[in-house]
């Protein structure tokens, strides 16, 4: 939780750094979980350009906040 903080806290601070490429989010959290996360607008995600084939950006701090807050659901509903 302490991560999500700071990277809220970084967010609000320095906003272009908190995006991250497609990429890496599927690096960082799973190519599958970001799909799924999309999928359910859980997350959103934002295009660099205006063309077809421009990068696909998604913000580092909905990605935590997504991510602790399934484990967190996770934990307290199967405990």
């Amino acid at each position: 939780m302490a991560e999500l903080g700071a990277a809220n806290y970084a967010k609000m601070l320095f906003p272009a750094k908190d995006l991250i490429s497609q990429r890496e989010a599927y690096r960082q959290f799973g190519e599958a979980a970001v799909k799924d996360w999309v999928r359910r607008e859980l997350v959103s995600k934002v295009r660099n350009g205006a063309t077809k084939n421009s990068k696909i950006l998604y913000s580092r701090a909905e990605l935590l906040a997504v991510e602790k807050s399934e484990k967190l659901n996770f934990y307290l509903n199967n405990k």
